[in-house]
């Protein structure tokens, strides 16, 4: 995403003097000058900084950690899939954990087994103990995307909730496509470590920030008493809970999609429509650069046409490029340029409209349900992303009819969900936010 990559009625017409009042007294209450809130936001955005650059940066570098380590190419995909399986174990524990004991000590815990694990990683020169550190990686990034996230929402309005997470996207979308970038000019040049001990330094450097300029954003009044009943209780009301459901599985999909354009392009563009690997670059990177463009833009139009119009201007965009693409399929069009310019609309729209179904979605539940939240909605993006890909893999036959029959049924779902919250007048956030569940 991503990474999300995460209410309120959107014009000022809409918005209740009452939980607008209650929303921006606590934030107002929460930080004493400009300067804490500025400090918040950019320890905030540093945490997910680090953890999509260690996703990404050491990729390139896996020829010569095969050499390294006399192994093959297999084994050097663990250091990916256990650091997955980390993310997904834990971040189902740290939303729950934050919503009981407070967003900044669970922050801390992740991000110091975050930073044990990086260290690790940069010093080892034992293969296995690497595959265990990239494990404990994961599992401490389980507290940035469930507790991190919850932080903002702890203190902000819908709107700038909404225009907040979309800066984030932005940002999060502008490193994954750098990340590679630079991990291989830093292995050509310094070789594959240093790509780890760079991951080390800014672990280190996250967690100092967040221990001492950070405070609890979560009072004690409002957290939830942690045991596996608890746990199971709150994912249960979460699932039960359609609006909330609704919108989660529509921003999960959206983003989902462009994640299986992302992972077929290189079958299709270079294997099958024999695109120049030299040109092919560039496809890929539109792509990202659209999503990065889409939620940099959120966050603008959010605040000068109010977040109901730009989520419709997002929509339309991205049923415009889900359309398209199923029309250049169905006739089997294979121009390049065509398709990446319907899968760049499809980018663009998803970042520009998602941030908002997520950020609807949080206003339907308790705000003692916020960490589990968060924990529940990124774990099921990653679950949805990985199902879908593989589906696109399990059925790719050369062209992209596997791939647009995926994405115009994902589509058709999300626009069935949204007539179904159309109905229930569940399309925009609630007047007020409930307090429990």
């Amino acid at each position: 995403m991503g990474v999300s990559f995460s209410y309120l009625a959107i014009h000022k017409p809409f918005f209740y003097p009452s939980i607008c009042n209650l929303r921006w007294v606590h934030m107002n209450s929460f930080f004493k000058s400009k300067y804490q809130e500025v400090l918040f936001l950019g320890i905030t955005l540093l945490a997910f900084i680090t953890f999509y650059i260690e996703t990404d940066i050491y990729t390139p570098s896996f020829p010569e950690m095969v050499t390294y380590f006399k192994t093959n190419e297999d084994a050097i995909q663990m250091l990916l899939s256990m650091n997955f399986l980390g993310l997904c174990i834990s971040s189902l524990f740290f939303g729950p954990a934050s919503d009981a004991y407070g967003r900044k000590s669970v922050l801390c815990t992740g991000l110091s087994i975050f930073m044990l694990g990086s260290i690790g990683c940069a010093l080892t020169d034992s293969l296995s103990l690497m595959i265990l550190y990239r494990f404990l990686q994961g599992v401490g990034c389980g507290a940035i995307v469930s507790s991190g996230l919850a932080t903002i929402f702890d203190v902000y309005p819908a709107e700038r909730s909404s225009r907040l997470v979309s800066i984030l996207n932005g940002a999060v979308s502008g490193v994954m496509a750098l990340a590679p970038m630079l991990g291989n000019w830093i292995s050509l040049h310094m070789g594959w470590r240093m790509n780890f001990y760079l991951i080390a330094v800014l672990a280190i450097i996250t967690v100092v920030c967040t221990a001492v300029f950070t405070k609890e954003t979560l009072p004690k009044e409002k957290r939830n008493k942690l045991n596996p009943s608890s746990i199971f209780k709150n994912y249960g009301l979460l699932l039960l809970n359609f609006p909330f459901m609704a919108h989660s599985v529509i921003w999960c999909l959206m983003f989902s999609v462009v994640i299986v354009f992302i992972s077929n392009l290189s079958l299709i563009f270079v294997d099958h429509l024999h695109v120049a690997k030299e040109v092919f670059g560039y496809y890929q990177a539109s792509i990202m650069a659209a999503f990065f463009v889409g939620s940099m833009g959120a966050a603008y139009l959010i605040k000068k046409i109010g977040m109901m119009t730009t989520k419709m201007i997002g929509s339309l965009f991205y049923l415009l490029g889900i359309f398209t693409l199923g029309v250049l399929s169905f006739f089997s069009i294979d121009s390049p340029q065509l398709l990446i310019t319907t899968m760049t609309l499809a980018s663009f729209g998803s970042a520009l409209s998602m941030t908002i179904y997520f950020t609807y979605s949080m206003f339907y539940i308790g705000e003692n349900l916020t960490g589990s939240a968060m924990s529940f909605t990124q774990s099921f993006r990653l679950l949805m992303t990985s199902g879908l890909v593989w589906i696109a893999a399990s059925l790719f036959d050369g062209s992209t009819k596997p791939m647009s029959l995926l994405a115009i049924l994902s589509t058709a779902s999300c626009l069935g969900l949204y007539v179904m919250l159309y109905i229930r007048n569940q399309h925009l956030a609630p007047a007020t936010r409930k307090l429990e569940i």
